[in-house]
């Protein structure tokens, strides 16, 4: 995962340098965003993963502290690239924000309820 946020960074980088955003087409700017996700999503479920095993207490199974954190990596990504959408267009205000935030942690307590539920199954 290391390797894969290092190259989404460059890639990012590489489409920063090389492409002037007044003249990019659609394509060059599905470009930019897609990199940019896949680099905010690398970097934050490293942390995510790397905070979690500093300071979990219970020092839970790595597999699962790596799956909440590339689970909330991506609705946190999704958040950030939507809001950063929302802001090229000029149509970002604090409610779209709100709203955004709103959804994402509906998203999150959704699945953390489906997810309790299949444990309750299981047992």
């Amino acid at each position: 995962m290391l390797l894969a946020t290092a190259l989404a960074w460059f890639g990012f980088f590489i489409i920063i340098r090389s492409f002037d955003p007044t003249e990019g087409s659609w394509l060059v700017y599905a470009m930019f965003y897609s990199i940019l996700f896949l680099s905010i999503l690398g970097t934050l479920s490293l942390l995510g993963f790397l905070s979690r095993s500093l300071f979990n207490k219970k020092r839970g199974r790595p597999r699962i502290m790596a799956i909440e954190s590339f689970r909330q990596a991506i609705i946190f990504s999704a958040v950030l690239i939507l809001a950063l959408m929302l802001q090229a267009a000029r149509i970002l205000t604090w409610w779209n924000m709100a709203l955004l935030i709103i959804l994402a942690t509906v998203v999150e307590f959704v699945i953390l309820v489906f997810r309790q539920n299949d444990e309750r199954v299981k047992n």
